[in-house]
Order: C-alpha cells, then structure tokens, then sequence
C-alpha cells in the first residue's frame, strides 16, 4: 500500500503489519491467550462471501489510518510509541468511518476469539477457556471459510 503525506508520496506499508497491531492494540490480550485474530482477518479478506466492500473498507481503513498518523505524529502508524496508537485510535474512533472500522475490527477479533477451533483462530479453543465456556454440538466438522 502506497502512502502520501500531502501531496508527497511517504513510501510503502504492509496492510497486515498494521491490521495485526491494530487489532493487538484493541485486544492485547488475543495473543496471550492464543487467539491468532490476524490470521483470521486474512481468512475475511479471502472469503467469497465477504463483500468486495467490506474487503475494500477494511483495506482503506489501514490507508486512512496511515494517512491520520503521518498527518499528526509524521510517522506510519506501526513506528508509533503505545501511547501514540491509543491516541490515534481514540482520534479516528470519533470520526463516522474511524469509529465503524474501529467496530469491524473488533467484530472481527471477537469472532477469531469465539468461533471454533476448526477455523484455526481459536487455537484449541483457548477463547472459550479463557470465557470459561462449554461449546454447544454438534461442532462444525469442516470448516465454511
């Protein structure tokens, strides 16, 4: 993904780099706990019967994240202290599109947290321990991602 900052290009950033800071810095315990959020993302992304909107929001929300970062703290959101995401995060969650991209990323961790095991985020339903809950059944026996 290509980044300006003005009318200047910046350079070049990984969407998954940021997407999977993103989502460390709204759930920061989904790593400790065993949940790969990220990998599911990219599950999401690849999914036919995720709109090419949704895919396409997702993807411009790493870009206008960027773009907000470099106009207020003159760096790429993943070469920021802990302190500036917060505060970037907080700044973009007030804005209509920082705030629904906000809501689908945690949409996201939620399901990576919750879903089952099959789908390969919720690595041996370590969610559902960390919830202390009891899966229903039948579980799925194939994944549909």
């Amino acid at each position: 993904m290509i980044l300006f900052s003005g009318s200047k290009l910046f350079g070049a950033i990984s969407p998954l780099e940021t997407l999977s800071l993103v989502q460390e810095d709204l759930f920061p315990h989904a790593k400790e706990i065993g949940i790969k959020s990220a990998e599911y993302l990219l599950l999401i992304l690849d999914h036919s019967r995720i709109t090419d909107e949704e895919k396409a929001f997702i993807r411009n929300g790493v870009q206008w994240l960027n773009e907000e970062s470099l106009a207020r703290f003159k760096k790429i959101y993943t070469k920021l202290s802990p302190a500036q995401r917060q505060e970037m995060l907080e700044t973009i969650s007030t804005e209509n599109w920082g705030a629904r991209w906000i809501e689908s990323m945690l949409t996201y961790i939620l399901e990576a947290t919750l879903g089952d095991p099959i789908y390969g985020a919720n690595t041996k339903g370590a969610g559902w321990k960390w919830l202390h809950h009891t899966s229903g059944f039948p579980r799925p026996t194939k994944a549909y991602l």
